[in-house]
């Protein structure tokens, strides 16, 4: 939607903002700090790094604060008072599946590292698998944007394409061959197929991530989480295959893994902290259809693929064929319904668009702005972040109408959308209010910054005049400023209180911006 200023209009520094404020901050040097810690022990592993016992006390003791560290940050985002009560409830169930890591990591370097004696199965077993349990119920917990039954069904249905794409690969890699393995100890082969199937719990939980529509609040860190979920599962399917053949003799790839998806983890609930901090993540701000998600497709590539691989692999057999055939017909069904899908999604746009934006200027309309405008009244009353609105209005539109023609007024509308949009960031909301009004929600101003906002869109828009097929025309405005902090108990009250000072900019002698204040009569 128009309402968000073009990427292109942006200067570097508010690009980078959109997603992470300026200064960093408590959270953004501990980001920084993972990163780099992670990228430090990737480094010592590939130069330095062996299988002797020096070499696996580094890696042992590397783990721990990181992992900490990440259920610190995981439990920093539950505390924070402007998230809802679920998003904390399930960053606290995240938090403490990085708390039961890294109890298993701790328990792990005592056996190992300290005690020199070989820690699985041991107590460290029961932190880990801990940690699948709380981190699904984590995510499971995550509220959404509200769905339909039927779009319930169709994101369950996803997920359970992707569960199931995801169960044949780890089958094929870990679970039947340690199940054929000849264990003589049950417990050792109980966990040993526990941690596949711990595996399968992430692979849900990346589904949920990713199929399900977020609200505003943590899409980054959603994301986020669902890189370092991946990161593990990859760890995981790696060391096991590696443990299968005996070949894991000291920290290596599986180790790797791990260390990124922890430093992922930690900057996902930097990221969900700082953000609620800030409102700037603005995952919402337009109101489109939910995007189609590819991930059943790739699950079903993967699945599919290892099929094809065994099959080659026994091409002896004559069945073999109508596997190869049976999966290429299913892949280009799968391949034809993925075009039409696009199709729907292309009427479905326009559907939406043709309901939430005005045709003119293309900005929200006002159906559209309300339900915007409504999200960010309930945010900042939650949080108590200033919130201020600007209501601004074309002096003498009617003029202007009369002498050049709608036509010509419509070139003037439009021309003073483009420049309100030019003069505000991407996280303000604006919309057509009506007629020749437009109005503008600031998150996080307080009055005296939407002023000076107010002023440079007065400016900009009689900077130059406005060309039109008639000729130039000279634009001028006038604005009214509220703020929420002034006493409004609802949207609507501060719409008035704003609407009530352009009026008086107007009987001031326009072109101008005008602050609401007590003594300004409020329109009934």
């Amino acid at each position: 939607m128009d309402a968000v200023r073009d990427v292109a209009s942006q200067s570097p520094e508010e690009i980078g903002r959109r997603w992470w404020p300026s200064p960093l901050g408590l959270e953004g040097w501990a980001a920084v700090a993972a990163a780099l810690y992670a990228a430090a022990f990737v480094a010592w592993l590939i130069v330095a790094g062996g299988s002797d016992h020096t070499s696996t006390v580094i890696s042992d003791v590397a783990f721990l604060p990181i992992g900490i560290a990440a259920a610190v940050m995981a439990w920093r985002a539950a505390t924070h008072r402007a998230l809802d009560r679920r998003t904390r409830r399930a960053w606290t169930f995240i938090g403490l599946a990085f708390l039961s890591w890294w109890s298993g990591d701790v328990i792990w370097f005592w056996f190992e590292s300290i005690r020199g004696v070989q820690p699985f199965p041991s107590a460290a077993d029961a932190g880990y698998l801990c940690f699948y349990l709380f981190f699904l119920w984590g995510i499971l917990s995550m509220p959404g944007a509200p769905r339909a039954a039927l779009d319930r069904t169709k994101v369950w249905l996803d997920a359970g394409i992707v569960v199931l794409g995801g169960t044949m690969a780890i089958w094929y890699l870990v679970i039947s061959p340690t199940v054929a393995e000849h264990e003589s100890h049950l417990l050792n082969k109980v966990l040993s197929v526990a941690y596949p199937v711990g595996d399968l719990v992430l692979v849900f939980a990346i589904a949920m991530l990713l199929l399900r529509n977020r609200g505003r609040s943590g899409v980054m860190a959603l994301r986020l989480l669902a890189c370092g979920t991946a990161l593990f599962v990859v760890a995981d399917v790696t060391y096991a295959r590696l443990n299968l053949s005996n070949s894991y003799n000291g920290p290596g790839v599986p180790d790797i893994f791990w260390m990124l998806a922890l430093a992922t983890f930690l900057i996902a609930g930097a990221v969900q902290r700082r953000l609620a901090t800030h409102a700037l993540d603005t995952g919402d701000t337009e109101v489109t259809p939910a995007r189609i998600s590819n991930l059943p497709y790739l699950a079903l590539t993967i699945g599919y693929g290892f099929m094809l691989w065994v099959a080659w692999r026994q091409a002896e057999s004559p069945l073999n064929g109508l596997v190869v055939g049976a999966v290429g017909l299913t892949l280009l069904v799968a391949a034809r319904q993925m075009t039409a899908q696009e199709e729907n999604m292309r009427l479905t746009t326009a559907l939406v668009e043709l309901a939430t934006v005005d045709p003119l200027t293309g900005l929200s309309n006002r159906r559209s702005f309300f339900e915007l405008a409504e999200r960010e009244w309930t945010r900042t009353t939650r949080s108590g972040a200033p919130l201020t609105a600007v209501m601004l209005d074309v002096d003498h539109f009617k003029h202007i109408n009369d002498r050049c023609g709608h036509a010509a007024g419509d070139e003037v509308l439009i021309a003073v959308a483009r420049r309100c949009q030019q003069e505000l960031r991407s996280v303000d909301v604006l919309g057509r209010y009506g007629g020749d009004e437009l109005v503008a929600l600031l998150p996080d101003s307080a009055m005296v910054d939407a002023v000076a906002v107010a002023e440079r869109v007065r400016a900009a828009v009689a900077a130059e005049p406005v060309v039109t097929d008639l000729g130039p025309i000279e634009v001028r405005v006038s604005v009214g400023v509220a703020t929420a902090a002034s006493g409004a108990t609802s949207l609507r009250a501060l719409l008035s209180q704003a609407d009530a000072a352009l009026y008086a900019a107007k009987a001031r002698g326009r072109n101008q911006s005008q602050a609401w204040y007590p003594g300004i009569a409020v329109p009934s």
